[in-house]
């Protein structure tokens, strides 16, 4: 999902992925001015890793900083960032986490509540004293320094890690140690902020999309294990794959890849799907949930309705799935129908145009009668989220809030990567105190969150596990890459 790297799409795969202030009760949002808690001229170039530097097109179709390129400003075209409108941090006390999750629900402040429905990339591989190359970037795009802060501000649901090449120290992931230590402290700013617990994910497909390498066992690609016609495989090196990303904290893995790849000229797909037909898909997207899941992380079968017949890269411009409804039915849809037997899961939506479906052309993510789809006729009812917001198939249909505030009323419980968190996070606050997301809508998203959360462990986050990166490349999990490489001969 995530190229720009869109996480959505690579989290869903690819990487992707102002209006005025209002105020709530008494207090009201502040602008913050990034010069305020800059670092000193002397401490570091305010040039060096730049937020908007880069290219996100070179190596893998995933691959790259999220946050890195021109992603979409403030009216849906490219530019560059503009300095964020970030809430105050506000003076709610953390929820009692122990209760049941109606409770929290109704315990939580607004604020808390719309928190929830975001997961974004924070730059660094130190939760409260990150480097100054980091800081830097913090600010440029959050208003705050550290990823700790992050968190705290916009009572995050969720943060996605990727290989952030932005100066010394802002990769999450170039030192697998210290990103253990980085989720534990991220559980420690949910803690001390909403009591509520993290989702903490990375693209973990195995094949060209990775984030966590060495000394993490790296798998081939799925279609590769889907090769050696064995879905036990598959299953183990879900569960290798889960347990090694525990290891570093990570609880929500954007895997399995659920499309069918049916156009062998798929610029984006290719090889991170199982199979070219829906009967040769299934069993190994069922089986690698099944292992991801038991190994206790959030699997995520990516990007509904569908990404395989495409011929069109959404980290690019918007895709169309031409199909008619019979060949949904028949070829894509079957995969994705795993999800509503499956627990734990999540299903990640794509930034896919389906006419058969939705006749007015927008994104799916932002589609009432596709996530309609997935919810009454496919039956699944529980967390759906985006793939990264800040890919080009969004191009034209508006800027970060308006984006949020349509996303969630088509039935989206998260937002994933989008390009302007404050701007996002101020509108969808707008829009439920002005009824244009009404509070059922919210609740109902919250509660997914939370029911998400509960069933990998981690909605109290001062219960989460610490990581133990000494569990990283075991003689089982390399086993079991070694059983998989034998089978496929690749």
């Amino acid at each position: 999902m995530l190229v720009l790297p869109a996480a959505a799409c690579s989290a869903g795969g690819e990487q992707s992925s102002d209006e005025d202030l209002v105020s709530v009760g008494t207090e009201a949002w502040v602008d913050i001015d990034p010069q305020a808690t800059a670092l000193p001229p002397d401490s570091a170039d305010p040039t060096n890793g730049d937020p908007t530097d880069g290219d996100p097109t070179d190596g893998d179709p995933t691959d790259g900083d999220p946050t890195d390129g021109d992603p979409l400003d403030e009216v849906g075209q490219t530019g560059p960032a503009t300095p964020p409108d970030a809430p105050a941090t506000g003076t709610a006390e953390p929820v009692d986490p122990s209760q049941d999750v109606a409770a929290i629900v109704q315990a939580m402040t607004l604020e808390q509540k719309v928190g929830q429905l975001f997961t974004v990339p924070v730059i660094g591989d130190d939760a409260t004293q990150p480097s100054q190359s980091a800081q830097t970037s913090n600010l440029a795009l959050y208003g705050v320094a550290s990823p700790a802060e992050v968190v705290a501000r916009y009572h995050l649901g969720g943060v996605a890690y990727f290989d952030h090449d932005q100066g010394p120290g802002t990769s999450n992931v170039a030192d697998l140690t210290r990103t253990a230590a980085l989720s534990a402290g991220l559980q420690s700013a949910a803690a001390a902020d909403s009591g509520i617990g993290l989702l903490i994910g990375t693209d973990q497909e195995g094949g060209p999309v990775v984030r966590l390498r060495e000394p993490a066992v790296v798998f081939p690609s799925a279609r590769d294990i889907a090769s050696t016609g064995d879905t036990d495989l598959a299953r183990q090196a879900g569960a290798v794959t889960g347990s090694e990303a525990l290891a570093v904290g990570v609880n929500w893995v954007y895997a399995p890849v659920a499309d069918v790849n049916v156009d062998p000229a798929n610029p984006v797909i290719g090889d991170r799907a199982f199979g070219a037909t829906a009967t040769g898909t299934l069993p190994f997207v069922r089986a690698t949930a099944e292992g991801l899941a038991a190994a206790g992380v959030l699997p995520t079968l990516k990007h509904f309705p569908g990404h395989g017949d495409t011929q069109v890269d959404s980290h690019n411009s918007l895709p169309t799935l031409d199909q008619d409804r019979a060949t949904l039915d028949s070829v894509d849809f079957p995969p994705f129908a795993e999800a509503a037997s499956l627990d734990p899961v999540s299903v990640m939506v794509g930034h896919l145009a389906v006419p058969a479906i939705d006749p007015t052309g927008v994104p799916a993510t932002i589609s009432g009668p596709i996530i309609s789809t997935l919810r009454e006729e496919l039956g699944f009812d529980r967390l759906v989220v985006t793939d990264a917001m800040n890919m080009g198939a969004l191009q034209g249909f508006g800027d970060s809030g308006t984006l949020a505030v349509d996303a969630i009323n088509a039935g989206i419980d998260m937002i994933l990567l989008p390009v302007d968190l404050p701007l996002a996070w101020n509108t969808v606050l707008a829009a439920v105190q002005d009824g244009r997301i009404t509070q059922e809508r919210l609740d109902e998203a919250v509660t997914r969150v939370l029911q998400a959360k509960q069933s990998i462990g981690a909605l109290d986050a001062s219960a989460v596990p610490a990581g133990d990166p000494t569990r990283l490349g075991s003689a089982e999990a390399l086993a079991v890459l070694d059983a998989i490489t034998a089978a496929c001969a690749c």
